[in-house]
């Protein structure tokens, strides 16, 4: 099972998508993340590119005196604890409903559905850290700059 998770995560690898700024501000706007929850575009650009740069195989594991506590996965980082499953955690609420390694693929489609999911039940974007250090009471509209939006 273990060889099977890491040849699937080799060939995920080798088709990894870092999109481009105006090309991810046309597919959020696509699926209604403009403006979703109060928050504009731009702040979820800032988001997206503080979290992951934009790239969506993103993964960063966390750790607690040595061991990986939680796993943040795809371009907006979801946690695999509370709202995905990767299947090495002894619980996972999983509250999206989703394999962790979906959020690694090129269709960043089910990521949008689970982000709102976060935003919605949780404290909006600040649950991100990333995004209240970089992003929350700054400027943000550079990140629709020349984009034909």
């Amino acid at each position: 099972m273990k060889i099977l998770l890491v040849l699937n995560l080799l060939l995920l690898a080798t088709s990894a998508k870092i999109f481009e700024r105006c090309e991810l501000a046309q597919t959020l706007k696509a699926h209604g993340l403009d403006g979703f929850h109060g928050y504009s575009l731009a702040n979820w650009l800032c988001m997206a590119y503080s979290a992951s740069g934009f790239n969506a195989q993103t993964i960063k594991n966390y750790r607690n005196e040595g061991i990986i506590s939680s796993t943040n996965y795809g371009i907006f980082q979801i946690n695999n604890r509370q709202w995905c499953n990767d299947g090495t955690t002894k619980f996972s609420y999983n509250l999206c409903g989703i394999n962790c390694h979906n959020l690694l693929d090129d269709d960043i489609i089910d990521d949008i559905q689970c982000v709102k999911s976060v935003v919605v039940t949780q404290l909006g974007m600040e649950i991100w850290p990333d995004w209240k250090r970089k992003c929350m009471g700054q400027e943000v509209d550079q990140f629709l700059h020349q984009c034909e939006i």
